[in-house]
């Protein structure tokens, strides 16, 4: 079709559509390399600041109460200002649940980064905390990191061997928070899943490794009512969107939005691929 419409053309129209395509393809080349780059400072990141979250876990440590009244410990802030540093080189706008701007509504495109996932579980000592690291565009996360420090495994949306589906699972699995869980949860599971799946086993996690474990097909949904921010989704949201999982409004079924005037998520549900 496109050579058919090539025919039909002057020489000179044709060398100009010829140009502009060569044009974009290395347009194409060259965002695909500069997302490689991102990525690997972006997982730099990530193990960096796991490093230093596993030194304070290694020892007492002071826990302390923001505003909102969510915890946050020196790991928290240690490992934030780690990312920062390692990220400052792409000159990209930073915003951290614990750096948050007056403003990022100027920003087209920024790392999102929640330096210290799950800090509840990481106060409860259990090891189902997580680094994770997203870079937003247009709205959208495009990239995304999630390190598990105690586990010593990552996640990211562009390195495809990480997306290994479990295939001999067949029970259908519904992953709710390990410290968040709330009775709507349980309301939306009986009401919406139970019915085509009654015998659907519930399994609890921490952090975002619920989202790692429906991108690596180990469980099918998790369901959120509980209060999450932007920061908390991004990444795995990316990471999600890359295997073809999807995270959904329970409102209305459409996608998370992000670049929001303010950072709560609405309730949703995160599928894995095949839903």
């Amino acid at each position: 079709m496109f050579l058919t419409f090539l025919c039909r053309l002057s020489v000179s129209s044709v060398q100009s559509v010829v140009h502009k395509y060569l044009l974009f393809l290395h347009f194409q080349y060259f965002c695909s390399m500069e997302m490689k780059k991102l990525l690997k400072l972006a997982q730099q990141a990530a193990l960096k600041a796991g490093k230093a979250i596993m030194e304070v876990y290694a020892q007492p440590f002071e826990v302390y109460t923001k505003d909102d009244d969510s915890p946050v410990t020196q790991a928290d802030l240690h490992a934030s200002n780690i990312i920062k540093e390692i990220l400052k080189p792409t000159g990209i706008p930073f915003v951290s649940e614990e750096d948050l701007p007056p403003d990022r509504s100027q920003f087209k495109c920024y790392w999102l980064v929640d330096p210290l996932d799950g800090t509840v579980e990481f106060v409860n000592r259990n090891g189902e905390f997580t680094v994770n690291i997203a870079l937003i565009d247009d709205k959208q996360p495009v990239l995304g990191v999630i390190y598990a420090p105690v586990l010593d495994k990552m996640w990211t949306s562009k390195d495809q061997q990480l997306y290994t589906l479990n295939s001999k699972r067949s029970t259908f699995t519904v992953l709710v928070s390990r410290s968040h869980r709330t009775p709507e949860v349980d309301a939306y599971i009986n009401k919406v899943l139970r019915p085509a799946h009654p015998d659907l086993v519930i399994d609890t996690q921490g952090s975002s490794l619920k989202f790692a474990r429906l991108a690596e097909g180990s469980a099918d949904v998790y369901v959120c009512y509980s209060k999450t921010k932007e920061w908390d989704t991004a990444a795995a949201d990316a990471i999600l969107r890359a295997t073809g999982g999807k995270v959904l409004r329970i409102s209305d079924g459409q996608p998370l939005e992000y670049s929001k005037k303010d950072y709560p998520n609405p309730p949703f549900v995160a599928w894995a691929l095949g839903y």
